[in-house]
């Protein structure tokens, strides 16, 4: 039960596994103090101590053997992350040591914290609302500077404040509706429909516009996957190296030495791409090798952007019949890359005949390498969400977003019917239920527990 999880105290290592200068164990509840005082010795007592002070002292295991020196930060209800009285107990850094603190700690009577409990009592006591603890998680994992500026915007509100603002409008206009239905007897309309029709479009545009932000925030927070393909010995590892500045593929001018793919980050404007080398596509008789095609035929199929590497000193620029088909049926976004045209004799010839959309680069050289990675950027991500504060990035919000939005269409092909208001109410019902379920104000205790179990422990 909710009551009896927010009752007990917890406590959780909240730094990184791993050896370091410093380490944490974090401590929250309502017998937080007390708990920490049991395994603490120092010149003052913490029941006595006010908030948001710091003390030198010792953990102690239950026999009052002294563990580790520390220093504990003290924080009362409710001016603390959780809302309730929490303890930060800094040790010295190192798996064993601050395990044992830890353990220290549990044996004076708090237990172990689950995934993401210090965030779901942030959220249950009000501190933040569930799509702010979300952005908690997301700023943890940020791994660009895109991904960590809007996981911040949505830490300090702005996409809440948005949807809160959207769903009281929705929520008014329901109001007004469902008020009409004490006087249909006397046909009186509270609300004009050629007004209630504003109202929807004008909200349904704000609703598509915040998902339609989602291929750009997710992309942001995941890095968008960019597959390097072509036939063997045209460069793709070469390129690989190229673009990420350094050696990570083996090069060989033996083809076929690609068997696997080869995954690294490349940034690119603030933001992180997943790069994949992959074995060269031919026909071939070797297992491995066509075991390494068919996985970079599901790399092609998955990636958000393919780099079709080909040979501009062997194959020309001509880009043969059946890789246009591919780019064309496949719907993907496609980079035609001519690498080694530092072998061409007439590069300008080159610029004006290859018949195509194209980048002509040398690997080797870095010719052309700057131009690539301008058109993988906008390629992959070149949204106008990426100076805006709105962007969504949590694919429950967006499917929640598009649930909204459909209940708003409905709403409005009800009006343009002629319904009466109880229909047209019951829909705009649901698009405000959607929308309070992004932010936690409408949510089941399973969508809770799924939301926090995918946190770290300790956070």
């Amino acid at each position: 039960m909710l009551r009896a999880y927010r009752d007990d105290t917890i406590a959780a290592i909240a730094t990184p596994v791993g050896e370091g200068a410093i380490g944490m164990v974090r401590v929250s509840g309502a017998d937080s103090i007390a708990v920490i005082g049991r395994a603490f010795r120092g010149g003052k007592n913490l029941s006595d101590v006010p908030s948001h002070t710091v003390h030198h002292g010792w953990i102690v295991d239950v026999g009052g053997r002294e563990i580790d020196e520390v220093l504990a930060a003290v924080f009362r209800s409710p001016h603390s992350y959780t809302g309730e009285d929490s303890v930060e107990v800094s040790c010295h850094g190192g798996m064993y040591v601050t395990q044992q603190v830890l353990s220290a700690i549990l044996s004076a009577g708090a237990r172990q914290a689950e995934p993401g409990e210090f965030t779901k009592r942030a959220f249950l006591n009000g501190k933040l609302d569930l799509s702010q603890a979300e952005a908690v998680a997301d700023l943890i994992a940020a791994k660009s500077e895109s991904a960590y500026r809007i996981s911040v915007n949505q830490l300090e509100g702005k996409f809440s404040d948005q949807i809160k603002l959207l769903r009281k409008e929705i929520l008014d206009l329901t109001s007004s509706l469902e008020l009409e239905l004490d006087f249909s007897e006397e046909g009186i309309e509270l609300v004009s429909r050629s007004d209630l029709i504003r109202s929807l479009d004008k909200a349904l545009e704000r609703i598509t516009q915040m998902a339609d932000s989602y291929r750009f925030g997710r992309l942001s927070r995941e890095g968008a996957m960019v597959a390097i393909v072509g036939k063997p010995n045209v460069g793709k590892s070469s390129l690989f190296n190229a673009l990420l500045r350094e050696s990570r593929a083996i090069v060989t001018e033996i083809p076929g030495t690609t068997r696997d793919s080869l995954e690294e980050t490349l940034a690119i404007n603030g933001v992180h791409f997943r790069l994949n080398d992959t074995a060269g596509l031919r026909e071939s008789a070797d297992q491995v090798e066509r075991e390494g095609i068919e996985r970079t035929m599901k790399l092609l199929a998955n990636a958000d952007l393919v780099l079709m590497v080909i040979d501009a000193a062997a194959d020309g620029l001509n880009v043969g019949d059946d890789i246009r088909n591919q780019i064309k049926n496949d719907g993907g976004k496609f980079i035609v890359v001519f690498n080694k045209v530092d072998l061409l004799v007439d590069i300008s010839r080159a610029y004006r005949e290859s018949g195509f959309e194209h980048v002509l680069v040398s690997a080797k050289s870095g010719l052309g390498l700057k131009e690539l990675r301008e058109k993988i950027w906008l390629a992959g991500l070149g949204s106008p969400y990426a100076e805006q504060s709105i962007t969504v990035t949590n694919e429950r919000h967006h499917g929640l977003l598009l649930k909204a939005g459909a209940a708003l269409a409905r709403a409005r092909e009800l009006v343009n019917q002629g319904l009466t208001s109880e229909f047209i109410g019951l829909e705009t019902r649901c698009a405000s239920e959607s929308l309070g379920e992004i932010i936690g104000e409408v949510s089941s205790e399973d969508t809770l527990n799924n939301i926090f179990l995918k946190f770290c422990i300790g956070k």
